[in-house]
């Protein structure tokens, strides 16, 4: 076989391999929460040995690492629209920073339906205690609903983390709820909390 053909093949197993890893990682952390998981736990779940787990992730703070980095991916993915509602600027500001916190929610709380492990992660301080990436990525997404504001005012890092705090706290709640209407109260009150942080004063209802 061709070196370089067998370089990519093997490359390609080994990713595959890595995935494989991080999606028993996510579901045990679904299951049981960040602090709980254990590396033999991990293992065992995602059918590998110890030993070939620390070939790919030589410690339990590079898994949380790796899911981090999937989920800042697929949460800058599904808020993308929100700087493109705000650059289109066909109506009042305040609609659009309306317009775009929706589009933010509304991706935060369809991935964590479908990936329990989202808030878990979310939650999980990083090794020093401060917001980990994951919860910086979406703080950062959340500036940018403020894009026009932002351009002359850059929004503070501590206002974005607790706008931050406020939506991810409302998505958790809005999950419990049963009720369309129960849940659709919380997501409008979380818009709100969650834009009344960013702009420094409460909205109330925005709705």
């Amino acid at each position: 076989m061709n070196p370089q053909a067998e370089a990519r093949r093997r490359q390609w197993r080994g990713l595959r391999r890595a995935e494989q890893i991080l999606d028993a990682a996510e579901e045990l952390v679904a299951a049981v929460g960040v602090e709980t998981v254990g590396m033999n736990a991990v293992a065992r779940h995602a059918g590998v040995s110890p030993g070939t787990l620390y070939q790919y992730f030589p410690h339990k703070q590079a898994v949380v690492e790796g899911l981090l980095q999937r989920f800042a991916e697929h949460l800058r993915a599904d808020t993308a629209v929100a700087p493109r509602i705000l650059d289109e600027r066909t109506g009042p500001a305040n609609a659009f920073a309306v317009s775009a916190m929706d589009e933010v929610l509304r991706a935060v709380l369809v991935l964590a339906e479908g990936r329990p492990a989202l808030l878990p992660l979310l939650c999980d301080p990083g090794p020093v205690g401060e917001p980990n990436a994951l919860f910086g990525a979406l703080a950062a997404r959340l500036t940018l609903v403020l894009v026009p504001e932002s351009a002359l005012r850059p929004v503070d890092c501590a206002i974005g983390e607790l706008a931050t705090r406020f939506l991810v706290q409302g998505v958790a709640v809005a999950l419990r709820c049963e009720a369309p209407e129960a849940r659709n109260a919380v997501l409008a009150q979380t818009r709100a909390a969650t834009l009344g942080a960013l702009r420094g004063s409460s909205y109330g209802d925005s709705s």
